[in-house]
């Protein structure tokens, strides 16, 4: 079994900050593969006995790889991917059931040197993918490019973009390449080959021109050790899905781009050996796995960088001659790719490390002096508008909540899901005062929740790594929440997104506030849910009422997913955000939440601020000063629960059309077989 995991060592997809989690991809390789995605996207480790036998496994395996092959190898590709503005360890459990860190682009830095001086001309350092979006430090992104600019500094020959590169809109990207353009000289290559700007259209203007002027190429081709590498990058379909912000610009399919580019690389430009930037991953499902795919269908591909799904393979997967490898994501570890070559037989693999970027390792000294600075533009330029600094411990936590690893490995209802939700109906409370329309409920995809609370004192760093995407209307960064009005037929549906969406997509399982409901997974998909409760402003649950309206909360970015929900599930689930008085409002900025509605001008409520304000709000529970995070959300309250039966009452009972519609057609179909059988 493979387990998505986006962060820690985190998911999405890192979590990680780091996403992690063991799994068996086949028996000749294992995989570690982190969430997130929504991206997924989107990426900790925990002390259960299962996760440190694998994850014992995994570093024995990764040791074994490390002492094979030539010792004089021809080429050396160090790579990452999924780096999301992590520049700073993060917080990690240890095996020894204590803390420790991991991470950090000072010590990353160190590695690099390292093994360049090992290596000299034969190494190139490259990405494969979201170099932002993930920490406070992204807060910066259009003022300071300090992800690219950092890059350049530490030397990155060639890289290429993720989904969450684009969560900054075509506009926000284009002023990010601009600055880093007009404040650096040392600036890696950036290549995107299967970015498709649009004809007769605006909206993408500005990133076409900032493409051209940076220049962001389809493909580049590098010389070391007398060896012509090419280069190109490439977006996947799932990546793709996740980029709503990127319109009106398009991704053209992978797999034929590729092709095009290969062709080129091979045929033109007589590259020697051809390797692939892919932001698009591996699963365990072969039918997902993108990366394996584009080996199988683009053979000339000597080597695929596999990024978005924060996977961590301990061992290269192997497709033909096809070389695919991924290090996680969070700046967790520095992957090693040691190759041969000849013009006889082409590109061979020599060896294969992941290095830990851990506690151990040395900081970089100008590396670290200039994460320094950007800390501090962070606390001037984005926290002290909310009263915030970077290190202020907010909270504490007498228990680690549950890793976004094992939530995506098994999505579920959890505790943090728990407080998210109950965070963001507190917040529009406060905001709203005397005004206050009840919010009745709140929903949150796991994909969107991007780090996990360990035991301890919780900073605000912390807490917005939990919640980091996203840019609101008003161009700052953080996603608004936004509230609307929806009927019972609709919150039903939007319900059924948990018990059929995201059995096709991990990250789309939803986190709910406000609501008890039961369903039956054995029913007709998009008609499963079987019974609703709506907590009530008196505190009371009652059934759902199909016609009544609601009012319901959520970020910014999922209420954005709404042509997204009505196009998987081929517009069976149709959801209409509606006014008070039920009529359609179409234009999600009008149903945004202020922070202060009572004062001049307009000033988002920010999901993340939301939750550091709920945060604040808990009782010191054992007297030293700091909130403590309340019990109750240790572990779930029992707000979703799955009711499997095959009893045939129980699979049709209180079904809408799709099911009696389904039941029709089956006994009709029944009807002919039996007068054809007659006959």
């Amino acid at each position: 079994m493979i387990v998505q995991v986006k962060r820690y060592f985190h998911d999405d997809i890192g979590p990680f900050p780091v996403d992690t989690q063991a799994a068996f991809h086949d028996t000749s390789h294992i995989k570690f593969i982190s969430p997130y995605r929504m991206v997924m996207t989107m990426k900790r480790f925990r002390k259960s006995a299962s996760f440190l036998f694998c994850l014992l496994l995994t570093l024995t395996l990764t040791t074994s790889w490390a002492k094979e092959g030539n010792p004089d190898p021809k080429l050396v590709i160090l790579f990452t991917h999924d780096l999301h503005s992590y520049f700073l360890p993060v917080r990690v459990p240890a095996a020894d059931g204590r803390q420790s860190k991991q991470g950090g682009y000072a010590k990353l830095a160190y590695l690099v040197k390292e093994q360049r001086a090992r290596h000299g001309n034969k190494s190139l350092l490259v990405d494969a993918g979201d170099i932002s979006m993930g920490t406070l430090f992204h807060t910066a992104f259009l003022e300071e490019a300090s992800e690219l600019r950092l890059m350049g500094d530490m030397g990155y020959d060639v890289v290429t973009f993720g989904n969450h590169d684009f969560d900054f809109h075509d506009d926000g990207l284009a002023g990010m390449l601009q600055t880093a353009m007009s404040k650096s000289k040392r600036l890696p290559v950036l290549v995107a080959s299967n970015v498709v700007f649009s004809q007769g259209k605006t909206g993408d203007a500005s990133l076409k021109e900032a493409f051209n002027r940076y220049p962001v190429k389809e493909y580049t081709v590098l010389e070391r050790n007398g060896i012509r590498i090419g280069l190109f990058g490439i977006m996947g379909k799932d990546a793709a899905d996740d980029t709503p912000f990127a319109a009106p610009l398009t991704f053209a399919d992978p797999v034929k781009s590729s092709k095009r580019i290969v062709d080129v690389l091979k045929n033109s430009e007589k590259a020697d050996v051809v390797v692939c930037l892919s932001h698009s991953g591996t699963s365990v499902n072969k039918k997902h796995s993108e990366d394996e795919i584009l080996a199988r269908e683009v053979p000339g591909i000597d080597v695929i960088i596999s990024g978005h799904t924060h996977t961590v393979l301990p061992r290269p997967i192997v497709i033909g001659k096809t070389i695919i490898v991924s290090s996680g994501c969070y700046s967790s570890f520095l992957g090693v790719l040691k190759l041969d070559y000849s013009k006889q037989n082409g590109v061979s693999l020599s060896s294969y490390d992941l290095k830990s970027i851990s506690d151990h390792v040395p900081d970089d000294g100008p590396i670290a002096a200039e994460i320094s600075k950007i800390k501090s533009r962070v606390n001037q330029g984005y926290l002290l508008p909310y009263s915030y600094r970077f290190d202020q411990v907010t909270a504490e936590s007498a228990f680690d909540m549950e890793d976004l690893a094992s939530i995506l490995a098994n999505p579920r209802e959890t505790g943090l899901g728990n407080m998210i939700t109950d965070a963001y109906r507190d917040a529009v409370e406060m905001a709203e005062g005397k005004t206050y329309d009840y919010i009745h409920l709140v929903v949150q995809p796991i994909g969107l929740i991007r780090d996990s609370f360990l035991k301890g004192d919780i900073s605000v760093s912390e807490i917005f790594r939990v919640l980091s995407l996203g840019l609101g209307d008003d161009g700052v960064p953080g996603y608004p929440l936004v509230a609307a009005y929806i009927n019972g037929d609709e919150m039903k549906a939007l319900l059924e997104v948990e018990t059929t969406v995201g059995q096709l997509k991990n990250d789309a399982h939803l986190q709910i506030s406000g609501v008890k409901f039961t369903y039956n997974p054995h029913r007709i998909p998009f008609d499963r849910v079987t019974s609703v409760q709506v907590r009530q402003a008196n505190g009371q649950y009652q059934p759902l009422e199909s016609k009544r309206l609601y009012r319901i909360c959520m970020n910014y970015y999922t209420a954005h997913m709404v042509e997204f929900i009505r196009r998987s599930s081929y517009g069976i689930l149709d959801i209409t955000p509606k006014d008070r008085e039920g009529r359609p409002v179409a234009d999600i900025k009008k149903m945004i939440v202020h922070a202060d509605p009572h004062t001049s001008g307009v000033k988002e409520l920010k999901e993340w601020a939301a939750l550091a304000a709920y945060m604040k709000s808990f009782p010191d529970t054992d007297g030293n000063g700091l909130p403590n995070i309340p019990d109750r959300y240790r572990n779930p309250e029992g707000r979703i629960a799955s009711e499997p039966s095959w009893n045939p009452l129980k699979l049709i009972a209180g079904g809408s059309y799709i099911t009696y519609g389904v039941l029709g057609i089956g006994i009709l179909i029944m009807i002919i077989l039996g007068v054809l059988t007659r006959k």
